[in-house]
């Protein structure tokens, strides 16, 4: 009686068959991850330096050539990451779903499948925060010194702006700030009107004005982000934890959590009403210097600042 009791109790608690495909769907996905991941890394540091390097050498004010390469690398990198998705659907989430429709919840070895499919998908984010780790720096070739470019049309603003002369009577007309656009200036002296055309590299101002701008107020932007983030990792902090009683009986260790949870839940709200608080600070701030450096585009620039301010 007592043997046969102890037989049945070993069918019950024995490991069922298909977590061995489990184990191996998870051991598959976490290789193919892997040399994904080093085929990002490899792209990257090889895109890196040519990046920076073709930004350096383009002569087009636009930098074209720089921006179609830029393109292609970003394609790549792109590519990568959809094989990864397309990998998860079919090897992991497609396992998962089939076993589930065969495995009651309320069979003992369930978990094994839910711990699968925490398990990949933690490694799926892992990856994920690696693609995003090597498109910022990726992005981040892009990145001019504006303050160089700033200061050089500065520089050639100051050489001219004496020497323009009014084509009638040949009196001085002194130009008395950057001109972004052809434009009528009246001689002071016989009031003729008189076009001014601005050099190529003055027009290129209304250009490189927001991301000076941006430049300038990154770190108001750097601590929005923060706080933005901030309410996602709070919420999967406090998302871990509640899954964490699903199987906790012990009534302190619950009470602790619930505890832990609440402290969580108000983070996050503060969080959630910060960030648009420090946004609002970073693009107030942002359109201010925007308007300093191209201060004729100031109607313009408050428009989209109403428009950004209340876009939901």
């Amino acid at each position: 009686m007592f043997g046969l009791f102890n037989k049945q109790n070993n069918e019950k608690t024995a490991i069922p068959e298909w977590n061995a495909e489990l184990q191996e769907s998870k051991e598959r996905w976490f290789t193919f991850l892997e040399k994904l991941e080093a085929k990002m890394e490899e792209l990257a540091t090889a895109a890196i330096p040519e990046l920076k390097q073709l930004l350096q050498d383009d002569d087009d004010l636009y930098k074209r050539t720089f921006h179609r390469v830029l393109s292609g690398v970003n394609g790549q990198l792109n590519n990568i990451r959809e094989k990864a998705r397309d990998t998860y659907e079919q090897k992991i989430n497609t396992l998962y779903y089939d076993l589930n429709t065969q495995v009651s919840v309320l069979n003992q070895h369930h978990y094994l499948l839910y711990d699968f499919r925490t398990v990949c998908s933690d490694r799926h984010n892992e990856f994920e925060r690696k693609f995003d780790y090597w498109r910022d720096q990726i992005e981040k070739t892009q990145e001019r010194d504006l303050e160089i470019e700033y200061q050089k049309i500065l520089n050639e603003f100051e050489a001219i702006k004496d020497k323009f002369s009014c084509k009638q009577c040949g009196g001085n007309i002194t130009i008395d700030k950057i001109f972004l656009i052809e434009t009528y200036i009246a001689c002071p002296y016989c009031r003729s009107q008189n076009t001014f055309a601005p050099s190529t590299q003055a027009r290129m101002l209304q250009n490189i004005a927001r991301g000076l701008a941006e430049q300038r107020t990154v770190h108001l932007y750097e601590a929005f982000q923060t706080e933005n983030n901030k309410e996602r990792e709070l919420y999967h902090q406090r998302h871990e934890l509640s899954l964490s009683k699903i199987h906790e009986r012990d009534s302190k260790v619950l009470s602790e959590i619930n505890t832990k949870m609440d402290q969580l839940e108000n983070e996050r709200q503060n969080a959630i009403e910060n960030a648009p608080k420090l946004h609002q600070v970073y693009l107030r701030a942002m359109y201010d210097e925007w308007n300093k450096i191209t201060p004729d585009l100031k109607e313009h620039n408050e428009k989209m600042y109403q428009n950004q301010l209340h876009y939901k």
